[in-house]
């Protein structure tokens, strides 16, 4: 009897010491984590599963209606983690818990965000336009003209509303030439996104070409409103401004463009040539000079020089002959210079 009950002690002395070595082992983690959706909602009866990958031994748990979860006394080790719930993409993570722990250490897992299966859907359909329409601008660029009418219309076979592709097919028709199909695309963007200034614009230079002044700056407004530093939709307004003998709202447009940049020789020569209509001869002389000082056309510069030369001969006539004896004269031979067939690509 005294033989068993020794065995006895002994068996329960081992139990006792190696009991609390596995409570050791096996109570080292407190992990914490929070799931939510895109809109960052918690999602509640999420399952979250681990499998440690030297044992392979499972651990799961769910979230609560907070979204969050807890799992308590995980052993130290590298754990794959499988987070799903139904109706949402699975998602899949490994977590290095490896360093042992004598007491409980907390660890606070980032916020797990899950998307729903159709936002997945979503989001590979966006990729695949996203690299349709940089394939479809590089044609462009590259003027493979029916290499980018593919994937445009391939893109459309996708999404018949896809707003991109519309305006780049409408791009693709303007590039040939094709006038009455690139309107048709641009009118059908600005219907798709009323608020992209790009279509109004194009359909500005679109009718500008056509000679409709009126149409023209109707979308040119509408094209600077939408966007107050598309810088060409000002310039090209106040050409066809000039070109109705408009001369104070055209320069009030040149002045725009060159606010946002005063060192365009363009916006320049444009500004200077309103001043000359408008009498305003030191201010033309500026804003000409500047404009020939950084022109690097050898035609412009021509013009540029014959223009200037012409009109400080006018600014050393005394101001009575130039305004008042000869006026109408001297403007005449300015005005032949401003019209020059070489100028009408600006």
């Amino acid at each position: 009897m005294r033989f068993r009950q020794v065995n006895v002690f002994y068996l329960l002395f081992f139990v006792s010491i190696s009991g609390s070595l596995v409570s050791g082992q096996y109570r080292e983690y407190y992990v914490v984590g929070r799931v939510v959706d895109t809109e960052k909602k918690p999602l509640p009866e999420v399952d979250i599963f681990l499998r440690d990958e030297a044992t392979s031994r499972g651990y799961k748990t769910k979230t609560d209606k907070k979204g969050e979860f807890k799992l308590a006394g995980l052993p130290h080790g590298t754990y794959l983690v499988t987070i799903s719930k139904e109706g949402y993409q699975t998602f899949e993570d490994r977590w290095d818990l490896q360093t042992p722990q004598d007491r409980m250490q907390k660890v606070e897992i980032p916020l797990i965000i899950l998307a729903t299966v159709e936002q997945i859907k979503e989001i590979a359909v966006a990729k695949e336009a996203k690299a349709d329409f940089d394939a479809a601008i590089e044609k462009i660029r590259r003027q493979d003209f029916d290499g980018a009418s593919a994937v445009l219309d391939r893109m459309l076979a996708r999404n018949p509303d896809d707003a991109n592709a519309h305006y780049l097919r409408g791009m693709v028709f303007f590039k040939k030439k094709m006038l009455e199909e690139a309107v048709a695309e641009f009118v059908k963007t600005t219907e798709l996104a009323p608020s992209f200034a790009g279509s109004y614009h194009q359909l500005g230079l679109i009718h500008q070409q056509q000679g409709d002044a009126e149409k023209a700056l109707e979308y040119y407004r509408r094209a600077a409103e939408l966007d107050p530093q598309n810088v060409e939709s000002f310039y090209n307004a106040g050409l066809i401004l000039f070109g109705l003998n408009r001369i104070a709202e055209a320069r009030v447009l040149f002045e725009r463009a060159l606010a946002i940049n005063p060192e365009d020789p363009d916006y320049l020569e444009m500004a200077g040539r309103c001043y000359i209509h408008q009498n305003e001869l030191e201010k033309a002389m500026a804003h000409l000079e500047k404009a020939r000082k950084l022109s690097t056309d050898p035609e412009k510069i021509k013009f540029l020089d014959q223009l200037i030369a012409r009109l400080k001969e006018q600014i050393k006539s005394p101001i009575e002959e130039y305004f008042f004896l000869d006026k109408t004269h001297k403007l005449d031979k300015l005005n032949n210079i401003l019209s020059q067939p070489w100028q009408e690509w600006l």
